[in-house]
């Protein structure tokens, strides 16, 4: 048994505990508010009665989940926990409907309450057992992620207010305002029927496929865009099914990723979406290539005169990197950075490239460079192009765009021993 269906057990014994005891307990309500004639009471025994249907609902759900997908469901039971929630909540719309007729009914003609205490004793300890009973379900609910039992949960929370409204009713009643017995269960009716629809509103919004976290949705999306290579992220997808969610999503990256790093790079967003929610089933992310609308391009030069500044053949030793933005074939934006990799006696070439890598550019024009570097800045999707010796940063980024400049498909150096 794998660990999924261990937790789907624990959420099965928890309803068929939860069924025992409300059954034991609306047969101890209804008993005793047949023998005192307490209104309230009899409200609040239909009130549990009907949610022992609802925990057999919930068991049921559970049950069928746990069933392996096959050719007919190929994305598994899972909402047979949704429909269970379902039932709950038009269970509790009707057992609301039952206390609001019976507590009319009343209204017009009012009758004494018998044995007082009992029915008080009763209550009381209704209470006490319901918000017991409302924290086992509710832990085990959000342990194994099911909306149905955190519902049940909530619904027993919901009992120690009914049991209360009973006993403030029958307390009232006793010291002669009778009246306030039957008001007491016209508030719980009400308040039965509002969780009932509410209930409702949650299955019926899963079962149509809505996005009930906009904020996991944000979330998912900031993780794909933060990947290294991903330059855009759209048609993000979330929806739930039961106790587990699947999404989907489309990523860009640029034109020439090849396909096992295209993989690797979606395979990683999967496994940190994953980590980060743990009810993911399934997330499918779609890659496709992003268009060229804005790229940056790092180029080694002498020194800093701007687009003027003229281009080395050094990479690791050169003294300077001119960075340039370039968006629908125009200069946007140009600015310079000191190479401190330079001052290095060793590994000069890889330290110049993680200061590219850490600007974030898309291409970089080199005269040549050492396999360190250049396999530090294929890894980080950047892509590398020969430059020919003095040339003006302009007249580079103009070569680049009307491809004029070779790609550098290997790494080779230019007679400098320490630019790898």
């Amino acid at each position: 048994m794998d660990e999924k269906n261990q937790l789907f057990k624990k959420g099965e014994r928890a309803a068929i505990v939860s069924a025992a005891v409300l059954l034991a307990f609306s047969l101890l309500k209804g008993a005793v508010s047949v023998i005192s004639g307490s209104v309230a009471l009899l409200a609040d025994s239909i009130h549990s009665f009907a949610d022992v249907f609802s925990s057999i609902a919930v068991w049921a759900g559970l049950k069928l989940v746990q069933k392996k997908p096959t050719e007919r469901f190929p994305y598994g039971y899972y909402k047979a926990e949704t429909l269970a929630l379902l039932i709950v909540a038009v269970t509790i719309v009707v057992s609301g409907v039952l206390m609001l007729k019976e507590a009319v009914d009343k209204l017009f003609e009012p009758s004494v309450v018998l044995f007082p205490s009992v029915v008080l004793a009763v209550a009381a300890f209704s209470g006490l057992a319901s918000y017991v009973l409302g924290r086992y379900k509710k832990n085990v609910g959000n342990l194994i992620g099911s909306q149905s039992l955190v519902s049940e949960g909530q619904h027993s929370m919901v009992d120690v207010y009914t049991s209360l409204v009973v006993f403030a009713g029958v307390l009232f009643a006793s010291l002669g305002y009778s009246v306030a017995e039957v008001l007491a269960g016209l508030a719980i009716g009400l308040y039965v029927l509002k969780v009932g629809l509410w209930f409702g509103k949650d299955a019926v919004l899963v079962l149509m496929d809505a996005c009930l976290s906009p904020q996991k949705a944000r979330e998912m999306k900031e993780i794909a865009g933060g990947a290294r290579g991903v330059r855009g992220v759209h048609d993000l997808r979330l929806h739930k099914s039961g106790p587990v969610s699947f999404g989907e999503m489309h990523i860009e990256v640029q034109e020439d990723v090849p396909l096992e790093k295209a993989h690797e790079i979606s395979d990683e967003i999967e496994e940190k979406i994953r980590q980060r929610f743990k009810d993911i089933e399934s997330i499918i992310i779609h890659v496709e290539p992003a268009p060229k609308e804005k790229i940056k391009v790092g180029i080694p030069i002498v020194e800093d005169r701007g687009l003027e500044s003229m281009n080395s053949m050094h990479f690791g030793n050169v003294p300077f990197f001119a960075f340039i933005e370039v968006e629908r074939g125009q200069i946007a934006n140009v600015y310079v950075k000191t190479n401190k990799a330079a001052g290095l006696t060793r590994k000069k070439g890889i330290d110049a490239a993680k200061l590219l890598v850490n600007e974030k550019v898309d291409v970089v024009l080199a005269g040549g460079m050492g396999e360190g570097p250049f396999h530090l800045l294929r890894d980080n999707l950047v892509q590398v192009y020969i430059l020919q010796q003095g040339v003006e940063v302009r007249v580079v980024i103009q070569l680049l765009e009307n491809n004029k400049l070779e790609k550098m498909t290997v790494p080779f150096e230019k007679n400098e021993t320490d630019d790898r």
